[in-house]
């Protein structure tokens, strides 16, 4: 798995207290039984570590897209824009 996956992962287990052995990639943040106080906090804290708008991370997603998201709104990941070449254009 990605790094991004891992860090997700081990804030789950270590600051949630997610059981290890339910943290997979296919697990929704509902399944883990993350309530709203715990998703808002699990929001800012991948926001804080990951650069994850908060607004994208909701309780039917996965742990694996939560870490492609994460990843592709990363500096240098597939959803960011290309630079602007001079001039202005694309």
């Amino acid at each position: 798995m990605t790094t991004t996956y891992q860090i997700i992962t081990d804030c789950l287990i270590q600051d949630f207290e997610v059981p290890a052995d339910r943290v997979t990639p296919g697990a929704t943040l509902d399944q883990l039984d993350l309530d709203s106080l715990a998703l808002v906090e699990l929001s800012l804290i991948v926001e804080e570590r990951l650069g994850l708008a908060s607004t994208d991370i909701r309780q039917d997603i996965s742990l694996a897209e939560l870490a492609t998201l994460a990843e592709s709104a990363a500096p240098g990941g597939a959803g960011t824009q290309p630079a602007a070449a001079p001039g202005g254009q694309l």
